[in-house]
């Protein structure tokens, strides 16, 4: 059973910021310097979520919000719980959640070499390839 938690206690916002730097600084390589930044707090705008396997944290995300827009940002799974639809499942959760406070529109920043697993989740891209921290990205979205 997959569940997606709003982190609600700096508790809960610290175990995301587990996932986050074992994902993207420990295996990916990202600077903890640029992987952490001002949205990362329990503030009004942006909310982060936990995501859990039975009793086991597997990964994290976090959504800003501007107007009717979400934007996914941080999204990890730990490799080993990769696979058999977890990403999916947990990305159509908080598609779910946003839907339910009034988000029309789900952007996000997908890794270049990730972007079919997003198309396979509806989503389409509305850029040409950039860089972030030094990987290939593409600006994607869908209407929820």
């Amino acid at each position: 059973m997959l569940d997606v938690i709003p982190a609600q206690t700096q508790d809960e916002l610290e175990r995301c910021f587990a996932m986050r730097h074992a994902v993207f600084c420990v295996e990916r390589g990202v600077s903890p310097d640029i992987e952490r930044d001002e949205w990362d707090t329990l503030i009004p705008g942006c909310g982060h979520f936990l995501i859990r396997e039975k009793v086991t944290d597997i990964g994290a995300l976090r959504c800003r919000y501007a107007g009717d827009t979400a934007i996914i940002q941080r999204f990890c799974v730990l490799r080993e719980y990769r696979g058999g639809g977890r990403g999916r499942a947990a990305l159509e959760a908080v598609e779910a959640l946003c839907r339910a406070v009034g988000i029309r529109r789900v952007e996000l920043d997908a890794k270049f070499e990730v972007r079919g697993f997003y198309e396979k989740c509806g989503y389409r891209s509305i850029s040409d390839p950039f860089e972030e921290a030094g990987i290939p990205h593409v600006k994607m979205m869908k209407e929820c």
